[in-house]
Formats: structure tokens, sequence, C-alpha cells
């Protein structure tokens, strides 16, 4: 992953803190000829021997034949991103020297795949899961408000994916770099975007701002 020192971020409870925020990534991992991805949501699991993450499939996804084998995984988790149109830039109006850029939030995790196909296992991964997208809802869904021998039965197609967290590394391209006069510029033009990505990044940026970054 290309990280710029001014960008990268390698504190483990902000790594994991995006992980959790966005849940949805990329898991790319070699095949006998060539790269395989799934595209799935994800949890983080901090156990004794480290952070793991876990997923599921379908089972006529033949990724997870690929994870029963043990093979090394890269996950990727995309967050907020956005184009920063040059003319935010308080330097543009003085000197004309600025280019467009793109601000982004991006983490990289490395570890080795393996599977789960036991029902309990599953279970308890899928309740986790849509009690966290549930949580806040007027009228949230539990895996028990269905009929248990029906959960029994959608259980059985599909195969859970785990990454065992080797290293994790990330990006937070702010243009922490640029005088305070430009990231100002580009807080307010972000924010008036009418666009939640740009919106979203803005708000990161003023709080690396408040946060003195």
């Amino acid at each position: 992953m290309y990280a710029p020192k001014q960008f990268r971020e390698k504190r483990p409870e902000v790594l994991v803190s995006a992980i959790r925020s966005i849940q949805f990534g990329a898991v790319v991992a070699p095949s006998a000829n060539d790269l395989e991805a799934v595209h799935l949501p994800m949890v983080v699991q901090e156990g004794p021997e480290g952070f793991v993450l876990e997923g599921h499939v379908a089972v006529g996804n033949l990724f997870w034949k690929i994870a029963a084998g043990g093979a090394a995984g890269l996950a990727i988790f995309q967050g907020p991103q956005a184009y920063v149109h040059p003319g935010w830039y308080e330097t543009k109006k003085a000197t004309g020297k600025a280019v467009p850029t793109w601000n982004y939030v991006a983490v990289h995790v490395r570890g080795r795949l393996s599977i789960e196909r036991d029902p309990t296992w599953l279970r308890n991964h899928v309740a986790q899961l849509t009690s966290v997208n549930e949580a806040g809802r007027a009228e949230p869904w539990a895996v028990s408000d269905a009929p248990d021998d029906y959960i029994k039965a959608m259980l059985k197609t599909i195969v859970g994916i785990r990454l065992e967290i080797g290293a994790m590394e990330g990006v937070w391209k702010m243009i922490q770099h640029h005088p305070a006069a430009n990231r100002l510029g580009v807080i307010a033009g972000l924010s008036a975007e009418d666009n939640s990505g740009a919106q979203a990044v803005a708000a990161i940026m003023e709080t690396e701002s408040a946060d003195g970054g």
C-alpha cells in the first residue's frame, strides 16, 4: 500500500474503528492461476491471539474453497472519498499553482484465510452482523424473528470466512501537507457539495483540524 508518511495510519484502534464503520470490503486471494476477489460485509473480533475478520459467502461462491486451503488474503476497506477542486485552495488564488487531487480513507488488512461451517458459529455470526445493522431502528429485526427451521435451512447455504489479521495499515489522505488556509477552503467546498461522500470527507478534515492534525 502506497502510504506517504503524512497520510499513513498505523494505530490499531483507529484502523479497527474504521473497519467497523465501513463494514463492507473486498477480500482478495490467489487461486491456482489468477487472483480471486469477493465483496462482503465483515465484523472484527478480538481474541487472545489478536484481531480476526469474519464474514460469509454463499455455498455457490467458490471463493470459500480458496479460503479453506489457508491462502493468504488481503481485505480492502474503502471509506469516504471525494474529488478536491483546486479552486478551493487559497494558494491557487495567490499563485495559480494548484491541481486537483482526491481525498480518501482506505484500510488494508493482510492475513491467513480459513472457513467455518459449524451451524452454531454461523448463527452467532449472522446474529452479530444483523444486530449491529438493526440497532436504532424502530422495529429491529433479529434472527430469532424467523422460524427456526427456516434459519437452519438458510445457514446451510452459506460458508463462514475468517481472516486472521497479521498486519493492518491505512491511508487517511486529507491534504495534511497543505497550509491551514487551503484545508479550510477544501472543508468549506466539500461541505457545500450535494454529495454524502464529500461531506463525510469534510467532517474527517474538520476533526483532524480540531485535533491539530
